[in-house]
């Protein structure tokens, strides 16, 4: 057995393994569809195997039954009247004339699938199992016909782990019989080119698209997205990191297929982006999805919370001559009160001495008019906490915060224009009084009564936040 082959079914024991301890339940939980009494006699590379000429259609006339797990179902729309099932030695796409196949066949059952009687063919070489038809005169491989699915397909258990592969771009190639030939895989390192794009074309035209990723060393690939999806319209996310998808070729290039946006885990800082020495926490919200215009999209970060206390106002992306930020406004909530925290995931300081916290702010809008002329300066407060844990509402009673804003120095605002010109250093804030996991929240304190000399609406960008550690 190949090294190849060992890493591929390595992660399917894995899920197997998984499967076993999964089967102990509860005494008052109804049981689910258990696996019928079915053996599979070919394993999926074998049957795959039996399609040597690109681009033939291969009825297979033995009775061969093959059994692998669903990877990838029609939930999302990204796929469209197909399922792709997954065996310890490969995988391959089934099509079926029905919709909503998820209902019955979801991610993680089990199948079985008899094939005498079906073809099995390829699409520019990614493998495929269907019927042959005559369309418009010429062969052609088709769905399974709603009617004759139960005849073909038998569902077995449900929940099955799914695993995906990890793989380099330099173990794929376009093979179709090739172990990989639409198994579900996983890369790391690597980010969309594009963050200005949707995952694909929701006009009138409704045009599958084909988006670049690349990886650090400038390796490009294609992530192809379907108008119909669910998600079509998303804009795809900013940062760097790990993609799970089917991996499919069309001809000789290699292309990813996602099952939903939960697949793209981009939430790294991108490419070029490096964490100072010793960094416990480095942020620069490149990461972020940033329009240029209204509506903007709040801050989302794995393991951060942006919470409105007082209003619905929360922090935003925001982008400015290429540089990204967070922005925090009262301005236009016609409200008495606006409160917002921004918060850190934890930071666990027992490992490094000497910490400090640094970051960048600009306060924009300070001499907004209002009447009487007067500044409307909002409050930015930074705190510190020990006994949070990274859930829930951060003024929740019992979550005790201790404000640090005096140690720092905030951007005091510009007299001349509503736009300081630079960004505000804060200095270095010493954190090495703290143990353990600390938290650390910028909270904003702002009004908007319309009217009144008392509004507190100045905006505040921060950005570049960083706890490093010796």
């Amino acid at each position: 057995m190949n090294k190849i082959v060992k890493l591929f079914a390595a992660v399917m024991l894995v899920g197997v393994i998984g499967s076993m301890s999964a089967c102990k339940k509860s005494f008052d939980e109804p049981p689910g569809p258990a696996d019928p009494n079915i053996v599979a006699n070919t394993s999926i590379a074998d049957l795959k195997a039996l399609h040597t000429v690109p681009r033939n259609y291969d009825i297979i006339t033995n009775d061969v039954i093959i059994s692998g797990i669903i990877t990838a179902d029609d939930k999302s729309g990204n796929f469209y009247k197909q399922l792709v099932i997954q065996d310890t030695t490969g995988a391959i796409q089934i099509l079926l004339d029905a919709n909503s196949l998820y209902g019955t066949y979801p991610v993680g059952r089990r199948i079985y699938v008899y094939c005498k009687g079906l073809c099995i063919s390829d699409y520019n070489s990614t493998m495929q199992l269907g019927v042959k038809a005559t369309v418009a005169g010429n062969p052609s491989l088709e769905g399974i016909p709603a009617t004759s699915i139960s005849n073909y397909v038998k569902g077995g258990s449900i929940n099955n782990p799914v695993v995906p592969i990890p793989v380099t771009l330099g173990q794929l190639n376009s093979n179709m019989q090739s172990i990989y030939n639409n198994a579900l895989v996983k890369l790391e390192g690597f980010q969309f080119t594009d963050t200005m794009k949707t995952y694909a074309d929701t006009s009138v035209y409704k045009s599958t698209t084909n988006d670049s990723i690349i990886d650090c060393n400038n390796v490009k690939t294609i992530v192809r997205t379907s108008a119909y999806a669910n998600f079509a319209a998303k804009r795809v996310p900013a940062g760097n990191g790990s993609i799970t998808a089917i991996y499919t070729v069309f001809g000789s290039t290699k292309q990813f297929l996602i099952r939903d946006t939960t697949d793209v885990v981009f939430d790294q800082p991108r490419c070029g982006t490096v964490a100072p020495p010793g960094s416990l926490l480095y942020e620069t919200f490149e990461s972020q999805v940033a329009n240029t215009t209204f509506p903007y999209n709040p801050i989302t970060i794995t393991g951060w919370n942006n919470l409105a206390e007082a209003h619905t106002e929360r922090f935003v992306s925001k982008i400015f001559s290429s540089n990204k930020y967070a922005y925090m406004s009262a301005f236009s909530t016609n409200a008495p009160s606006v409160v917002t925290w921004m918060v850190t995931k934890g930071v666990n300081l027992n490992a490094t001495t000497t910490e400090t916290l640094t970051f960048e702010t600009k306060q924009d809008f300070l001499l907004s008019a209002i009447p009487g002329g007067n500044n409307v300066a909002s409050a930015l407060k930074i705190l510190v906490s020990t006994n949070y844990t990274g859930t829930g509402n951060p003024w929740a009673g019992g979550v005790t915060w201790t404000d640090i804003t005096a140690q720092a120095t905030l951007s005091p605002g510009s007299t001349t224009s509503n736009f300081p010109t630079n960004y505000t250093p804060s200095g270095n804030i010493n954190l090495s009084s703290y143990t353990g996991t600390i938290y650390v929240a910028f909270r904003y304190e702002g009004a908007d009564n319309a009217g009144t000399t008392t509004d507190k609406t100045s905006a505040w960008e921060i950005d570049n936040i960083k706890i490093v550690g010796n």
